[in-house]
């Protein structure tokens, strides 16, 4: 054989192995949530929230404020990784007409790089305790239903698959999630533990009729009310089909204090009812980010490794041609 074929052949191995480095190592490494995530975005709607100065103030004809409209930007990012783990920042501003911040949280949770499953916390990182999704969705989602953690209550519920629809268009997933319970000791304590009777009574009455305690349950009382809280949770999350983007989300959260008259306790008033959807931009630009994964993962895991193969297929031939044709030669 001669020299060039030898070349040529020597490159086409090269070829040959650089496919399934990039298909088989490469790809996987890559195909994971990368350590420089750092997303903003930002939902609006509308807020029903107990006014504290107000009920400090006795002024509870104006303690319940309605329809108040709100934007919410929650920044995810990534602080930390450590081999398969990610530490992500989950950061939630609620703000009111005027830009004063009315709410601010922060959680981090500890997922894995490439399902988004919970996962041993780093040291020190201040990651809160979760079982199932809680910050995104993986890579390639499946058209069924998720173990999803609500941080509202501390409890595993299921995201059901509810279908596929279109978004700016992108195809995706819709899962649907509802979680009630008693709320986080955490949240909890953002709002009193107790009030005067005759506050609990003031707010009971602002309330539409359908919705006001018993009077009788209300008159037994003590003179300080102890309260509780619980929290109703519905989402709508769409998911890109190809990337686990989420490209839309609506939120209904609800937190009720409650007071104890009777067996059960009974709902005195929402004292924070939020309602909000991804702005249209952000839908836009999740989906924009989306389009462009997509394409990188494209050419990671098909165009690349198949342009390799074929190359290395092409210059095979090239060998076995001029071997065939050298042979050729020789008999003739």
């Amino acid at each position: 054989m001669r020299k060039s074929a030898w070349i040529l052949t020597g490159i086409a191995t090269l070829l040959l192995a650089a496919s399934g480095v990039l298909r088989l190592a490469v790809y996987p490494h890559l195909a994971q949530i990368p350590s420089d995530v750092d997303v903003t975005l930002q939902y609006a709607g509308t807020a029903d929230m107990l006014d504290a100065a107000a009920v400090e103030s006795g002024d509870l004809a104006h303690a319940l404020l309605t329809d108040v409209p709100v934007t919410v930007d929650r920044r995810v990012r990534v602080v930390d990784t450590s081999g398969r783990t990610a530490v992500f920042s989950d950061l939630r501003e609620l703000s009111d007409a005027d830009g004063v911040v009315l709410l601010d949280v922060e959680e981090r949770w500890a997922v894995d790089r490439r399902t988004f499953e919970e996962r041993p916390a780093p040291d020190g990182s201040g990651v809160a305790p979760h079982e199932g999704l809680v910050i995104g969705w993986p890579l390639s989602p499946d058209q069924e239903d998720y173990p999803f953690w609500d941080a509202a209550t501390g409890t595993r519920v299921t995201a059901v698959y509810a279908g596929t629809e279109t978004v700016e268009g992108r195809t995706a997933h819709l899962y649907t999630v509802h979680a009630e319970g008693p709320l986080n000791e955490t949240a909890a304590a953002a709002f009193p533990e107790a009030l005067p009777k005759e506050a609990v009574s003031g707010i009971a009455a602002a309330l539409p009729e359908d919705r006001r305690p018993d009077p009788a349950a209300l008159d037994a009382l003590p003179d300080t009310v102890p309260l509780t809280y619980a929290a109703t949770t519905d989402l709508q999350v769409w998911v890109d089909s190809t990337t686990g983007t989420v490209l839309d989300t609506t939120q209904h959260q609800t937190y009720v204090a409650q007071v104890a008259a009777g067996p059960e306790p009974v709902a005195l008033a929402p004292v924070s009812d939020l309602d909000v959807r991804l702005t249209p931009e952000s839908v836009r630009s999740q989906a924009d980010d989306a389009a462009s994964a997509a394409r990188a993962l494209w050419l990671l895991r098909t165009a690349g490794p198949l342009a390799l193969l074929t190359a290395a297929v092409v210059l095979y031939g090239v060998v076995a041609w001029n071997v065939w044709r050298a042979r050729r030669r020789a008999d003739a």
